[in-house]
């Protein structure tokens, strides 16, 4: 029988991020100290897939970030996710909209919110292009559940001796790093 995530019971000790002191204590815990919660998304306005609360650099107001939302695909604005111990911000973002106009008080803002108003250097990686899409992550799950159990509505079956580059053949290897 299934077990629904809502039927589980909660961990009292986890973190659940589902309100602002949730998102305060995290921040307290990491030591990130130039960065606050922000309510801007509390009713969803702004993204529906973000959640209502979202860690954005101190210095920004709310009313600025509310400009930024529309040039992010979703409104996924850069948001404040994590912190290393020795000082590094990790922030998560969508692509940027091609189809914007960015006036220069836009970028003003979008380089508040990307640095974080950090001096410190900041990196940006597009992961899009180095990720499998999840049509590829599918199709190598599919073949190796296949290989590996026999799955007799397929022909991917392999002798005891080729298994190993059978396996190799499904890319389900290339996607675990």
């Amino acid at each position: 029988m299934k077990q629904f995530l809502s039927n589980r019971r909660r961990d009292s000790h986890m973190n659940w991020f589902e309100s602002a002191s949730d998102w305060e204590q995290e921040l307290e815990r990491c030591g990130a100290t130039s960065w606050r919660v922000s309510s801007v998304n509390d009713r969803f306005e702004m993204s529906t897939s973000l959640s209502r609360f979202i860690v954005v650099p101190q210095k920004v107001l709310d009313t600025e970030l509310k400009k930024s939302f529309a040039h992010f695909n979703e409104g996924r604005i850069p948001r404040w996710c994590w912190r290393h111990p020795r000082g590094s911000d990790l922030l998560r973002m969508s692509s940027f909209q091609n189809n914007i106009y960015h006036e220069k008080d836009d970028i003003r803002n979008l380089e508040m919110i990307l640095f974080g108003c950090q001096s410190s250097l900041c990196v940006v990686v597009e992961l899009g292009d180095e990720l499998p899409s999840p049509a590829d992550i599918q199709l190598a799950h599919s073949r190796l559940r296949a290989l590996c159990l026999g799955d007799i509505s397929t022909s991917v079956s392999a002798p005891d001796d080729k298994w190993l580059s059978t396996l190799e053949s499904t890319h389900w290897l290339d996607y675990i790093r």
